[in-house]
């Protein structure tokens, strides 16, 4: 069997290069940031062009920081319908090369090159494919090449924008062990002080520590993680959508907020924005989690596991109150978030609904009277705009654009 080729196709700040694709007269090749309304402090920089960042604009810099830095930044609202438009294109071309291709966001997949016809090397169809993404649409993209997804992964970070690299053999020791535990992939801040502690500071340490020492500090994770430090990972590619994980919004709030009833209303919207898109991936979940954050940049979450899977809007916001009001924090806050996890298939088969309520006055079952008046608001919703039928708790505190101002990404349908 041959040795798998894998590709890891990473799009160069793809928001702001859609808008330079979409209207290269207004913003290719000019310092422009993707960012919410400064007006009403949802003013953080989701994105920059590489013009912008060679003036000290990142995300997730502050407009107003942002604007200091470089006062000619241009300045663009999100447009998620753009956004996934471009990303359809993109992943249809990679599939002109071949049909073995992982989604794992709005902006990267993975490329499985192994079988394609034709002899190319792989740093060949590489450069293939990141010609065709910038000849056909615009957009740069780096892309990694590897015998696997965690070395592709990290090779395509190496070179921005517009890079190619191959991570294969002594490319292990000379490129990957040198950087710094936390630019691993798979190693979150948390983790990268826990191995710092045991005086893992680089790839290459963790590489050549003993397992036993490291599963001390990471546990499971730990032979996992040194497997992939070692240039090992056997994972296939994921071909097929994969169901979520977990569904969440998020929202920086206009003003700070005191008391949750300030934000009740704003929690509902997000409540039912979660269920919409569960609704969509046809699954339901029995893990509710919220988060807050206080002007100080300080997150607490907190989850709770319930006896039964909920599916409805209804119950979702009385499950995530319920959390806001235990972990309600002394300082005012910025920022509120809600997210559904143990997700399952909304079949419904295995799983433990409610007994009680189950029958509505009308004789018709609880859940199937819910899920056909929620269908029907997502029908109006898609045909007429998503503020076109709002919960009437919802209204309470939201202005007319709140659908435009969420924080949390979709996934990205293969559609």
């Amino acid at each position: 069997m041959p040795q798998r080729q894998i590709l890891h196709i990473d799009m160069n700040a793809f928001y702001a290069s859609c808008h330079a694709a979409e209207d290269p007269a207004r913003y290719a090749g000019k310092p422009v940031a993707v960012a919410g309304d400064p007006a009403t402090r949802h003013g953080i920089v989701v994105t920059a062009s590489y013009e912008a960042r060679a003036r000290g604009v990142k995300p997730p810099m502050p407009v107003h920081r942002a604007l200091a830095r470089c006062p000619e930044l241009i300045l663009v609202r999100p447009d998620f319908d753009l956004y996934r438009a471009y990303a359809r294109r993109v992943f249809a071309i990679v599939r002109e090369f071949t049909p073995d291709v992982e989604i794992v966001s709005i902006d990267e997949c993975y490329a499985d090159v192994t079988h394609v016809p034709g002899g190319d090397k792989p740093l060949d169809l590489a450069r293939r494919i990141q010609a065709r993404l910038h000849d056909s649409l615009g957009l740069p993209s780096s892309i990694g090449v590897a015998l696997n997804k965690f070395l592709a992964k990290m090779a395509s970070d190496m070179k921005k924008p517009m890079g190619i690299t191959e991570i294969r053999g002594d490319g292990i020791r000379t490129l990957l062990w040198p950087l710094p535990i936390e630019h691993m992939h798979g190693v979150g801040p948390s983790t990268a002080k826990r191995l710092r502690r045991l005086g893992i500071n680089t790839i290459g340490d963790l590489a050549v520590q003993p397992l036993d020492i490291i599963a001390r500090a990471l546990g499971p994770r730990a032979a996992e993680l040194k497997a992939r430090a070692n240039g090992i990972d056997p994972r296939p590619l994921e071909t097929e959508p994969q169901p979520p994980k977990s569904v969440g919004h998020s929202m920086t709030l206009a003003r700070d907020a005191r008391a949750f009833s300030e934000v009740e209303g704003i929690v509902m919207d997000l409540c039912d924005r979660v269920a919409s898109r569960m609704r969509r991936y046809g699954v339901m979940g029995r893990v509710v989690a919220v988060a807050v954050r206080d002007r100080r940049m300080r997150t607490a979450r907190h989850q709770d596991t319930l006896a039964t899977y909920i599916r409805h809007t209804g119950e979702l916001f009385q499950a995530a109150k319920a959390l806001f009001l235990r972990i309600w924090p002394d300082e005012p806050v910025r920022l509120v978030g809600v997210s559904v996890e143990g997700l399952v298939s909304r079949d419904g088969n295995g799983v433990q609904l409610r007994l009680l309520d189950a029958i509505h006055p009308t004789g018709e079952p609880r859940d199937e009277r819910l899920d056909r008046l929620e269908r029907a608001i997502d029908e109006v919703r898609a045909k007429f705009g998503p503020a076109a039928i709002r919960r009437g708790r919802s209204l309470y505190g939201l202005r007319d654009d709140v659908h435009a101002r969420g924080t949390s990404l979709e996934r990205m349908e293969d559609d």
